[in-house]
């Protein structure tokens, strides 16, 4: 009985202190506050790594996984931005196909088509891109962190081009 006493003594007095303190109250994304204000695709593009940066500069003494969680949660980030955005395109050449319905039927190409070769070529030369990049740290442990640092650089540039594209 002592011991719950205790305990909610130390949480009642610590509630005001979480509550009161924005960074603890709710998460910060800055990648994604940045992107929500950005209008043009070079604004977009200075969000790159905020996120990720700001994670890094919290952590004391950080250990190479440390790093890499940081930047896989913005990774993750803006791969559901490029599904969303492979989706919009998807659409998009749908409805830029559909003028040119004889055409087609006649063995004209496809938007869809070629979006569908365009999403296969860029996953495979992203994937060797920054398999490249991070042999120049072969014998590093931080190898791993370019290769990330790739990654996301690549599939955020890849998103901002597709949703650029699907909007036209």
């Amino acid at each position: 009985m002592m011991h719950a006493k205790n305990l909610l003594l130390a949480l009642l007095m610590i509630a005001p202190a979480v509550t009161a303190t924005p960074a603890l109250a709710r998460s910060k994304d800055p990648t994604a506050d940045c992107y929500a204000e950005a209008t043009t695709d070079a604004e977009k593009q200075a969000c790159i790594g905020l996120t990720s940066t700001d994670c890094r500069k919290r952590k004391r003494n950080p250990q190479v996984n440390d790093l890499a969680i940081c930047m896989d949660r913005e990774i993750q980030w803006w791969r559901a931005r490029l599904s969303d955005a492979e989706e919009a395109m998807r659409t998009r050449a749908e409805e830029r196909d559909k003028p040119y319905a004889k055409q087609i039927a006649g063995g004209a190409a496809k938007m869809t088509d070629d979006l569908d070769k365009m999403i296969e070529s860029w996953n495979k030369w992203e994937q060797m891109r920054c398999n490249f990049e991070s042999m120049f740290y072969r014998s590093s442990p931080r190898r791993m962190l370019h290769a990330q640092e790739c990654h996301m650089t690549e599939t955020a540039k890849q998103a901002i081009l597709l949703e650029s594209s699907a909007a036209r």
